[in-house]
């Protein structure tokens, strides 16, 4: 075996080690090693034949994949045989047992190959080096994806995933459908989706028990493809959160003993700095106007200005924290565990707050009626 090319990831980025094999044909293996981890790509003739994480040997990843994606149910997968130099059960005898079909498993080392591309192209630092060697693989050549294409593919994908980071749910977020299938398909949300198809079957996966992570598996749509149909889906108010799943729900370990309120004081630090400083300011210049005329004097004006500053600044804690805005201010007051949170004296009437997509607004009360005006886009406005 012949080290056809080798180097630094810092130096040579994957982008410039896949066109190098894909214009030049190169067949063999390439193996990358960086903090993440290890990987290793096949190749035959310039196409990509299967890609892995390095750890377990690829029969043992496709069998955890399967299962994860729902195909085959743990407890159905074949004993390995008894004996410590024994093999463990391969992919293949899935299928030769009946428990998986051809087409199906040859989906699933798709998957696989794709997850692990995805993932590696997001590295920035290691070490890779690619060894000429022939690939054995019952695969037509011409069915291969180019090195090219899938490179192209791939950077696109993580021009996208980038672009939505913030608004990337945590794999054990649970979400739950804001309606039915039936209206989800009559919507315009649906109707303005590249792949309704698939965002259809995502949708459906959300049955507000199944973790983010979970919902990817079923979906067997990749990382990148259920998430982005996620994203769209809350976006649109189709899905919204309901909470974090525990490590228990999701890996049977030991939860963390950072409690819920430490991480919310943790997060509301730099917000109510910066509200103390708001308020501070605003206390200073109380001849300026607020938006909203509450009227009174001076020292009245300021620390209403200061409570709105204040309570704008936790509506934005509560939306990094759990994802979402917050209902109304009560849900701020039920999430801090302190009890209501206030804009205005009872006897004022309290204020009101709407969701939007570049952030929350704040409505004055209607003191003749006590009831929140309504929204021009037809988003409900809640107390």
């Amino acid at each position: 075996m012949t080290i056809a090319l080798h180097g630094n990831l810092r130096d040579f980025g994957m982008g410039e080690v896949f066109q190098l094999i894909g214009q030049q044909r190169k067949t063999g293996v390439l193996e990358v090693r960086g903090e993440k981890g290890e990987v290793t790509l096949r190749f035959d003739a310039g196409g990509v034949v299967a890609a892995s994480p390095v750890g377990a040997s690829p029969d043992e990843m496709l069998i955890e994949m399967t299962v994860r994606c729902g195909l085959v149910p743990r407890d159905r997968l074949p004993a390995a045989e008894s004996g410590p130099d024994a093999p463990p059960p391969s992919a293949r005898q899935l299928v030769e047992a009946g428990l998986l079909s051809e087409e199906s498993l040859r989906e699933i080392e798709d998957l696989l190959t794709r997850e692990t591309i995805f993932d590696l192209l997001r590295w920035s630092e290691g070490s890779f080096r690619f060894v000429a060697q022939s690939i054995p693989h019952d695969r037509p050549v011409e069915s291969l994806l180019g090195a090219e294409q899938v490179l192209m593919d791939g950077l696109r994908m993580v021009d996208e995933w980038q672009a939505c980071t913030g608004e990337l749910p945590a794999e054990t977020v649970v979400f739950r459908r804001r309606g039915s299938i039936e209206e989800y398909r009559r919507s315009p949300a649906c109707r303005a989706t590249p792949s309704p198809i698939e965002a259809e079957r995502v949708f459906l996966l959300v049955d507000g028990r199944a973790p983010v992570r979970r919902v990817i598996d079923l979906s067997r749509l990749g990382s990148f493809g259920a998430m982005r149909i996620l994203v769209q889906l809350a976006r649109s108010g189709w899905i919204e959160p309901l909470r974090a799943a525990s490590a228990v729900e999701t890996r049977g370990a030991t939860p963390t003993s950072s409690s819920p309120l430490r991480r919310r004081v943790a997060l509301l630090a730099p917000f109510a700095a910066l509200a103390v400083i708001a308020g501070i300011g605003l206390a200073r210049s109380a001849s300026e106007r607020d938006a909203f005329d509450i009227g009174g004097d001076a020292v009245a004006e300021a620390r209403t200005r200061f409570a709105t500053a204040r309570v704008r600044a936790l509506v934005m804690a509560y939306r990094a924290a759990e994802g979402r805005w917050p209902d109304g201010l009560e849900t701020i007051g039920r999430w801090l565990g302190d009890g209501p949170v206030a804009l205005t004296p009872a006897e004022s009437g309290a204020y009101y707050v709407g969701a939007r997509v570049e952030g929350p607004i704040f409505l004055a009360p209607d003191l003749s009626t006590r009831s929140a005006p309504e929204i021009a886009d037809g988003s409900p406005t809640n107390r």
